[in-house]
């Protein structure tokens, strides 16, 4: 025999045992030292459930399905997962489909990975297990739910919204123009919009003081209010003491409601007096000189200076 087909035979052998080493162990995932746990389940409907359907523990794949067989009124299930994953016997089981057409898994949904912990030959109880809705069940509410619906009702509201949006033909340029105005004013501040975030991020990356700040600001709001309320209940003492309320009540009060009639008769004549002396005390300013009172302190100065008086003698011309 050839060497060349030595050769060819050996490498066609090679390949054939890594081929079918690929799909043992890393396809069918076969593994001669790996260990199961075998727990069995007791259900009223088997929901489309079949041998090799996915048992998920928080939705990763930890087994499958064993066998699907009829046991008296209900359906046993047997399920092997691996004994890697350890799952507590209280975690509550919810059988969910994949898609509308059906394709179930098993999912266990625990609230602790604590113990106890499902052994092998151990039975779920039908309680934990959460079945889904089945297909007739699922018209039963959709039939419940569009009975419930007021057709009259429901074409009112068809009706209108027909009116509203009937004879809109003519604003749609408008709004088409309003879009491109819209588009083109954000493309023309694109520039500024884009410091505004960089200038939002960097004050963003300075924060670090605030949750101090925030932590400070709740005791010292706290201490405030507590001032505040304070300053208020000592301030209704005072009133209290000196009876306030009954002074304004049965003194101010009084007073001002006699004197609302004279003023109710002085007001009027006190406008025919003022109008005409509106113009007069507008022109006080032009008339009367501004006065300096520095240049009169400083001539008081000059006058009696700082020990004594000085006489100043102004002799007239002829």
């Amino acid at each position: 025999m050839k060497k060349s087909t030595i050769a060819s035979l050996a490498t066609f052998v090679v390949v054939m045992v890594l081929g079918v080493a690929y799909l043992t162990f890393s396809v069918v995932q076969y593994n001669p030292f790996r260990s199961y746990t075998t727990v069995n389940f007791r259900l009223d409907n088997a929901s489309q459930i079949e041998d090799g359907t996915s048992v998920l523990l928080r939705g990763v794949k930890v087994g499958n399905v064993v066998s699907v067989t009829p046991a008296d009124d209900q359906i046993a299930l047997k399920v092997r997962f691996n004994d890697h994953y350890k799952i507590p016997a209280d975690s509550q089981v919810k059988i969910e489909q994949l898609s509308a057409v059906g394709e179930p898994y098993l999912d266990f949904l625990p609230d602790s990975l604590d113990g106890p912990y499902l052994t092998n030959g151990a039975t779920v109880s039908p309680a934990q297990v959460q079945n889904p809705l089945s297909i007739p069940a699922i018209f039963k509410l959709v039939a419940g739910f569009s009975s419930n619906i007021n057709s009259k009702q429901l074409g009112g509201i068809a009706d209108t919204v027909y009116e509203a949006t009937s004879n809109t033909q003519g604003a749609l340029p408008n709004l088409s123009t309003a879009g491109q105005l819209l588009s083109q004013t954000i493309l023309s501040r694109m520039p500024g919009i884009r410091q505004m975030l960089i200038n939002t991020q960097n004050y963003q990356s300075d924060m670090d003081w605030l949750p101090s700040a925030l932590a400070s600001f709740g005791p010292a709001a706290t201490q405030f209010m507590d001032l505040d309320l304070s300053a208020l209940k000592k301030l209704v003492g005072v009133m209290t003491q000196a009876d306030l309320p009954d002074q304004l009540k049965n003194t101010i009060n009084p007073y001002f409601g006699r004197l609302v009639p004279y003023t109710n008769k002085l007001l009027p004549n006190l406008g025919a007096i003022v109008g005409p002396l509106a113009p007069s005390i507008e022109s006080i300013e032009d008339v009367l000189p501004q006065l300096d009172v520095s240049e009169l302190l400083t001539q008081a100065l000059n006058t009696f200076g700082s020990n004594g008086a000085n006489l100043t003698v102004t002799i007239p011309a002829k």
